[in-house]
């Protein structure tokens, strides 16, 4: 004859039930967002500052905020202290656009003088394109020496401490905008009026697709696939449920450009019984920065970064860069600095008042990195603070790039302490799913052997 269970072990085993419920469904949930992952460590206090003569310092980094919610809300204040003396300052603000309402992001970076006078020293904005409201927001600057062959140095390159102003401009305050601003210092080059001039007109060759590999993007910056793209182009094809954004990355050097092109066949008639118009189709670069960017071959006008998929005629976009040049950021070309690039393709959502089912999209996307490494700027061998002169430690001219308080990179996307580190949410929802199951398995024993 087994012997009763006493209540307490009742209570323990329907507290796991309980525990692993709710933990199973925490996990499914945190595992499909409906927005893209900008990741970013939370700042002090939650988010910045929205009082100018308060404003939250920032350190090198990615740093997670949220825009909106109130009108006060929408423009928050930050300072950052340089550390290297006569350094580029690169400052990039993402944004995941909450709902189908018009919306933009603004950066806005410059020095107040000893009078107490605000100057800026560069501003950016980017905001979104009607048919895919869904589809990431970024914006850059790069505070630094302002030509090649200058040998002045003004206070944009002087200032000791930097204002930085993120914005935004939306029709719904209400719904906040989770952003992620990204810090990075580059230090300054030995000669850059030695290095190449940046190309006087957007031109590159459009990768041919090859044979696909069924590879989705992700919904988030740090679990982006890295694609081993070659000069000829690497193809993988994916389904995009209407509404959706996927991300993938590249890596990208001095003198390297990167193209992505997105094809897809013509839709099927069956699915479009009862549609008017196709589903906008869209595909972005998004350099270290963060800025969110898409060139065609100038004069060609048979191309876009835009498509539609529909009935009619099959899509084929393309999205390029110029080559990576030291010199393109003094003519405001881009790209600007070596790392990852994501590749951002999105479809635009289905009008909710059609009452029409979301269609999915499959579309292969071809990524091709051409150009061999070439000129690399010359970095200094060593480097001193602003004020005090002091050498800084860490630093080396091939690591020229601070990415995090005393962490050198060699690229601008470097970042050891990004998103939410290894501990992510989804991450924390696992291991306490684990650990749910682990007492609970335990709990079961306890129970076989008390019947026992």
């Amino acid at each position: 004859m087994s012997r009763p269970v006493p209540a307490v072990r009742q209570v323990l085993a329907g507290a796991c039930c309980l525990a692993w419920l709710t933990v199973a469904t925490g996990y499914a949930a945190a595992a499909a967002p409906d927005r893209i992952d900008l990741g970013g460590e939370p700042l002090v206090g939650g988010t910045g500052s929205t009082n100018p003569a308060e404003p939250t310092e920032l350190e090198p980094g990615l740093w997670a905020d949220s825009l909106g919610g109130s009108d006060a809300q929408n423009v928050h204040h930050f300072t950052y202290d340089r550390r290297i003396r006569d350094s580029t300052v690169h400052v990039g603000v993402v944004g995941s656009p909450p709902t189908m309402d018009a919306d933009a992001l603004k950066v806005d970076v410059g020095y107040v003088d000893e009078a107490g006078n605000f100057t800026s020293c560069g501003s950016d904005d980017d905001s979104i394109t009607y048919g895919i409201p869904q589809s990431v927001l970024g914006t850059a600057v790069s505070i630094g020496q302002t030509a090649a062959d200058s040998t002045d140095r003004p206070p944009c390159l002087t200032a000791a401490t930097l204002e930085i102003e993120v914005s935004r401009s939306s029709s719904s305050v209400t719904a906040p905008m989770p952003v992620a601003i990204k810090v990075v210092e580059e230090a300054g080059v030995s000669d850059p009026a030695s290095l190449p001039e940046p190309e006087e007109t957007v031109s590159f060759d459009i990768p041919e697709p090859g044979d696909a590999e069924d590879r989705a993007g992700a919904t988030s910056f740090e679990d982006a696939p890295e694609l081993d793209a070659s000069p000829e182009g690497v193809t993988v094809s994916t389904t995009l449920p209407q509404g959706t954004e996927q991300l993938w990355r590249v890596g990208v050097d001095w003198g390297q450009q990167v193209v992505a092109r997105v094809t897809a066949d013509q839709a099927d008639e069956a699915d479009f019984e009862g549609r008017y118009s196709g589903v906008p189709v869209r595909v972005r670069l998004v350099d270290p920065r963060r800025e969110v960017f898409a060139l065609t071959n100038e004069g060609a006008s048979d191309e876009s970064a835009d498509g539609s998929y529909q009935v009619e005629e099959a899509v084929d976009i393309v999205a390029g860069s110029n080559p990576l040049q030291y010199r393109n950021r003094y003519d405001d070309d881009l790209p600007v600095v070596p790392g990852d690039y994501w590749i951002a393709v999105s479809v635009g959502p289905v009008d909710a008042a059609s009452g029409l089912d979301p269609l999915d999209v499959p579309v292969e996307l071809t990524v091709a990195v051409t150009g061999e490494t070439s000129g690399v700027p010359s970095y200094p061998g060593v480097v001193t603070s602003p004020d005090e002169g002091a050498q800084i430690d860490g630093y080396s001219p091939d690591e020229p790039f601070l990415v995090a308080e005393g962490t050198f990179s060699a690229v601008a996307s470097g970042n050891p302490v990004s998103g939410d580190g290894w501990f992510s949410t989804r991450r924390w929802a696992g291991l306490g799913l684990a650990a749910v199951s682990v007492l609970c398995l335990g709990a079961g024993l306890v129970r076989l052997r008390a019947r026992r």
